[in-house]
């Protein structure tokens, strides 16, 4: 049944996310050819005022596609969940598990894909210009030989999976407060709003209350380590994870209030 809820989801957004993210790859090749033909510096204002204006879509197109695909994936979550789909779902002989499970696996992937594909168009536009990839590459073979390798290797997977679950933890969080949000009788988005913008504060207290007690036991200790970049983000995303997971969960099974 799991597998059939994640065929479902793909199904369902899938037309509408997949020309959005080729949308980045069409724009970062005309943002390529821009910079590479250096048509900013020819001297010709129509020449000039076009190449402003796909530079200027180019970025545009970046921020609509990742604000976009995060409302489009809050928006499906809430309606399939929550909204009047929901009474079809809920009455379906599957586990609530598999239904978190299901929603939260693909747009996390969605996220994911949107988020490589700005990355590696980022990547391409300043290393036409500033021949950024062959310096990167310099610089983590020099790194690695400082390491003997293996160290730096490591550090880049860890690195990479504590964005991951980052990620995951982020979109459990909507999930989380949509089903808080779900319970009360009136203005249920305006409720879900209201606990993310409350959990956010009390993680943002949570966090500044671990680096002021962590400095305290540093210099009681006369030590100076804060952990690794990649170890707080992944323990602390994994943390949030269950926590999120637990509550979307609880309240879908035990709370679910769909009047």
């Amino acid at each position: 049944m799991l597998g059939k809820l994640m065929k479902y989801e793909w199904q369902s957004t899938w037309k509408l996310l997949l020309p959005a993210n080729l949308l980045i790859v069409v724009m970062t090749f005309f943002a390529c050819m821009t910079v590479r033909l250096r048509l900013m510096d020819v001297d010709n204002d129509g020449i000039i005022f076009s190449a402003v204006m796909i530079l200027v879509t180019y970025a545009g197109s970046m921020f609509v596609v990742m604000i976009g695909t995060a409302i489009y994936l809050i928006y499906r979550f809430y309606t399939s969940t929550y909204g009047d789909q929901g009474y079809l779902l809920h009455t379906l002989p599957v586990d609530k598990h598999h239904i978190i499970i299901a929603k939260v696996t693909v747009s996390t992937a969605w996220v994911l894909f949107s988020s490589f594909l700005i990355y590696l168009s980022l990547v391409f536009i300043f290393a036409n210009e500033q021949g950024v990839i062959p310096e990167l590459i310099d610089s983590m073979e020099s790194i690695a030989e400082e390491f003997g390798g293996r160290p730096s290797f490591f550090a880049g997977i860890m690195t990479v999976i504590a964005f991951m679950v980052q990620i995951l933890a982020r979109v459990l969080k909507v999930t989380a407060c949509l089903s808080l949000g779900q319970l009360s009788p009136n203005h249920k988005l305006l409720m879900s709003f209201a606990y993310y913008f409350g959990i956010y504060f009390i993680q943002q207290m949570i966090g500044s209350f671990y680096y002021a007690f962590l400095g305290l036991l540093n210099n009681k200790m006369e030590l100076y380590y804060y952990g690794r970049p990649w170890e707080i983000t992944l323990i602390v995303s994994l943390v949030y994870t269950v926590v999120f997971y637990a509550v979307t969960w609880y309240t879908m099974e035990k709370k679910l209030n769909l009047d």
